[in-house]
């Protein structure tokens, strides 16, 4: 089997790289097959800046993959415009949900909206997107597997009640349907890759356990969201299932927070690594 690269392009921290920037969101490049996927696009500041300095074609990608509809995933979008033929967009249909978040200060409540920016419509006509919406696990390239809807079946990963969806004039708790993640075999062992985990990390391994075969998994890279805990039970059963997975590289990303990755890297010490913008690991 070749060699497979994924690359982090947009993050909230950037590495050492000359010429590479942070901001709040997440982008990946998969390298796999002879063709280039992009999972996410970060906000839309940094993409391009990034694909530069990382020497990074854009107008090569001809797959896009939306973890799910919020902003900080989807921004970028416009920095692919205008691309040189088709490009395939792989994502649950929920990722044009009119998505917010509730914001609490000074004893006062406020809804923001956080969703993605572009519609279908537009996408069609500036991206020259093709969408495939898909509910469902199924593979979108050799070796490469879009989870579909990820079963919450975990005690411990409760969803972010800050979390949104408008639904007429009233605002109800955003099931995040559209929380969908890779599994990406590789010369190295299958790798998962995540936007933000809002099914829960833990889900999202039992998931592709049980789509697979799978027993363990090479890595994880990615957002967790464990920087938004429900209790410190969910960052120690985490933990423990990246050991009964038997990990091999944890790379966390995003919206994993520094206190989560900080006691990731206590326990798992040269398996870990921040998976900054501008990181690149071969499988």
């Amino acid at each position: 089997m070749e060699k497979t690269k994924i690359t982090v392009v947009c993050e909230n921290q950037a590495g050492a790289t000359i010429g590479v920037m942070g901001e709040h969101g997440f982008s990946a490049l998969i390298e796999k097959n002879n063709e280039k996927i992009l999972m996410d696009t970060g906000q839309g500041l940094t993409l391009k800046a990034n694909a530069n300095a990382l020497k990074i074609n854009l107008s090569e990608i001809r797959k896009i993959v939306l973890s799910h509809g919020h902003f900080d995933h989807t921004g970028g979008l416009a920095d692919l415009m205008p691309p040189k033929g088709i490009i395939d967009v792989y994502a649950h249909p929920d990722i044009f949900a009119p998505k917010y978040a509730r914001h609490e200060y000074e004893n006062k409540k406020e809804e923001v909206f956080i969703g993605n920016r572009f519609s279908r419509e537009y996408l069609e006509s500036n991206l020259n997107a093709r969408f495939h919406f898909k509910t469902e696990f199924s593979e979108i390239s050799d070796g490469i597997f879009f989870s579909g809807v990820i079963p919450r079946q975990t005690d411990f990963e409760q969803p972010d009640k800050r979390l949104l969806v408008k639904e007429g004039s009233s605002f109800i708790q955003d099931p995040l349907h559209d929380d969908a993640s890779l599994l990406i075999e590789t010369s190295s062992g299958p790798v998962i890759l995540t936007g933000c985990a809002h099914s829960g990390i833990v889900n999202i391994m039992n998931h592709f356990s049980k789509k697979t075969g799978y027993k363990s998994f090479y890595a994880v890279i990615g957002g967790t969201h464990l920087g938004f805990l429900n209790s410190d039970k969910q960052l120690k059963k985490t933990m423990d299932a990246f050991e009964q997975y038997n990990l091999n590289l944890i790379g966390v990303s995003h919206c994993t927070g520094n206190e989560a990755a900080a006691a990731c890297y206590d326990r798992f010490k040269d398996k870990f690594a921040f998976a900054n913008a501008g990181w690149s690991a071969w499988f």
